[in-house]
């Protein structure tokens, strides 16, 4: 599971990007601390608020069930929000193994389901 601090790093990044000032675009309540807010503008990425959030490893079998999240993520920052006049903005996360990847893969490669 992704830590708090590497939440917040994230999103951090995520603000240097963009020309507006950090609390004009970030959601509008009162946050017990900077770390809170940074916190509400991760979980906005994620879900896509800021723009599609796309994952880029994820793998699919072929009826396209997945097989395995993606920890590798990308938003498209606007040229009119962007200072560097539109970039993609990416990212990784980590998340703890349950070891179903490698369940669906050793039984996968010996057809044994």
């Amino acid at each position: 599971m992704t830590s708090d601090s590497q939440k917040i790093e994230i999103a951090k990044k995520f603000a240097k990007l963009h020309e507006t000032p950090f609390a004009v675009w970030t959601p509008d309540k009162e946050y017990l601390s900077d770390d809170e807010r940074y916190l509400a503008v991760y979980e906005n990425l994620i879900i896509g608020v800021y723009g599609d959030c796309c994952g880029l490893n994820a793998e699919y079998d072929e009826e396209g069930n997945l097989i395995n999240e993606a920890t590798e993520f990308e938003v498209e920052v606007d040229r009119f929000e962007s200072k560097g006049g539109g970039e993609m903005f990416s990212f990784e996360i980590t998340s703890e193994s349950t070891g179903i990847s490698k369940f669906i893969e050793d039984h996968g490669r010996h057809g044994d389901w």
